[in-house]
């Protein structure tokens, strides 16, 4: 009886284990899954993070160029204007030196 006790109770340690095997193969499958999803959530977030970057990059070139563009305007402008009044000044004086010679 003591034999086959003995047996009975190794059967029962050896299923037990071999189920402990088995919750732990499972638990170990389910946690790799985990991993796999968070890792391809991190690469999704790091396209989308780089994306949003390089649209912001884009977006600045082109306010720069607009302001660049605005920039050249407004020294062609203002070159025109100099011209006008240095224009304007020197009928002035025109004008001032035929009045003294009349």
């Amino acid at each position: 009886m003591g034999k086959a006790s003995l047996n009975q109770m190794k059967k029962l340690s050896n299923g037990t284990q071999k189920q402990q095997n088995k919750e732990m193969q499972l638990s170990k499958i389910i946690l790799e899954a985990y991993i796999e999803m968070d890792e391809a959530c991190l690469n999704q977030m790091k396209k989308l993070s780089n994306g949003s970057h390089n649209q912001q990059t884009k977006e600045l070139q082109l306010s720069k160029i607009s302001w660049e563009l605005c920039i050249k305007k407004d020294k062609v402008y203002l070159n025109q204007i100099k011209k006008l009044l240095n224009g304007s000044e020197n009928q002035q004086i025109k004008d001032m030196q035929l009045a003294n010679i009349i």
